[in-house]
């Protein structure tokens, strides 16, 4: 019988979910043995009751190039209540090289990642849920039917039963992270490069459309209002201070402006999205840029990060952190560069979306205010430094009506 899971382990681990509330109970739901360590599915119990399941790995820092060679064995190991299974995909085979190194990624939150020879990437999903998971699913898509070049391939997947532990992808080599790389653009006033972002972003939304398509309805765009209102009236309950008096000055032409989620030009066609898109979620190699990062928002169960949404969220989601990325060069990187920042700003979104093409204007303004409001809830949350750049984002978009 191995050893138990000190709690106090679980609660410091940067990818427990439960930050703030005592640890009740842990239990050891299910196991395997992987080359002399053991992985197991914990039962992680709070002080009311609730419970979720989290992968734990034994010898943490050298199980990346254990879990890769069981990949491409392709094992199925027994449990106590479900099979471990390791399915590669067909990309995996020129990935791994033979006695390839490993190495632990140092920043990632709510999950693991290893690199394996420098080639392969493999995403431990330390939160176990049930069901498919968005990321496997659109990566695999991507990847083995519509073939796209932008996405990093898709190379397999460890799955406990109908839970997914894992996943497997290319490994971009020196690679910059897509936050350095606009910050970069915006101190040297590039807005040029956007415009690749931009027919990217329309590649990718007409490939996911592949995966299917609705269209939305009188219902569902109410329901979207409703929700956009229920999030203003969080923020305006969460955020305080200065930022908070704003906020409620603002709010009653934020509602207005909300209500567009009602009113478009069009009932919007629904598709996969992408769930988490901003500039954070680009890789820069070489000249190129690969998307990463389909989970969607990770604090949302499975099932509704599956859901098809507007596309238009996704160009909502990435013009709001133009302007975040904006407020923070502005403030904390080149202070006093307001004038060069904001026309870099103007000229940024003004690239993406000539590239991006045809869409709704007055639906994706009203995604925008939904997502800024998003950004102080977020920010009151779990990060109160950054409701500045929240507050700073909805006075650009009300002070721009176009």
């Amino acid at each position: 019988m191995s050893q138990a899971v000190d709690p106090e382990l679980i609660a410091a681990a940067r990818w427990y979910g439960g930050k703030g509330a005592a640890i009740a109970g842990v239990e050891e739901d299910d196991r395997m043995e992987l080359d002399g360590r053991a992985v197991r599915v914990l039962s992680v119990t709070d002080g009311d009751g609730a419970y979720e399941l989290y992968l734990w790995i034994d010898d943490e820092d050298g199980a990346g190039r254990a879990l890769a060679t069981a990949l491409v064995e392709g094992r199925t190991l027994p449990g106590q209540t479900a099979e471990f299974r390791f399915e590669p995909g067909p990309a995996l085979a020129g990935l791994v090289p033979p006695g390839g190194a490993s190495r632990r990624l140092t920043d990632d939150q709510t999950n693991t990642s290893y690199v394996v020879g420098e080639r392969l990437v493999l995403k431990v999903y330390r939160r176990v849920e049930p069901g498919e998971h968005p990321e496997i699913e659109i990566g695999r898509f991507l990847t083995e039917h519509a073939h796209v070049a932008f996405a990093p391939a898709y190379a397999g997947a460890v799955r406990w039963g109908d839970h997914a532990l894992a996943m497997a992808q290319a490994y971009v080599p020196d690679a910059q992270g897509g936050w350095d790389w606009a910050i970069e653009c915006a101190l040297e006033g590039q807005a040029a490069p956007f415009a690749g972002l931009g027919a990217q972003t329309a590649a990718l939304h007409a490939a996911l459309r592949e995966m299917g398509t609705l269209v939305a309805g009188p219902d569902e765009l109410a329901g979207w209002r409703e929700a956009a209102d229920r999030q203003l009236d969080r923020a305006l309950a969460l955020v305080g201070g200065r930022d908070g008096e704003l906020l409620g000055e603002w709010a009653p032409a934020v509602r207005e402006e909300l209500a567009g989620l009602e009113r478009p030009a069009e009932p919007p066609v629904l598709a996969r999205v992408h769930g988490d898109y901003h500039v954070g979620q680009i890789l820069e190699s070489g000249g190129e840029l690969r998307v990463v990062d389909f989970e969607g928002e990770p604090g949302r169960p499975l099932a509704e990060r599956r859901l098809p949404g507007t596309q238009l969220r996704d160009v909502a989601a990435m013009l709001r952190s133009f302007d975040h990325l904006a407020r923070h060069v502005d403030r904390d990187v080149r202070p006093g560069s307001t004038d060069a920042i904001e026309d870099w700003l103007v000229r940024a979104r003004a690239a993406f979306l000539d590239a991006y093409g045809d869409h709704d204007p007055a639906l994706l303004r009203a995604l925008e205010f939904e997502k800024e409001t998003y950004e102080y809830v977020y920010a009151a949350t779990f990060l109160p430094d950054w409701t500045h750049v929240a507050t700073g984002g909805m006075r650009w978009l009300l002070e721009h009506p176009s």
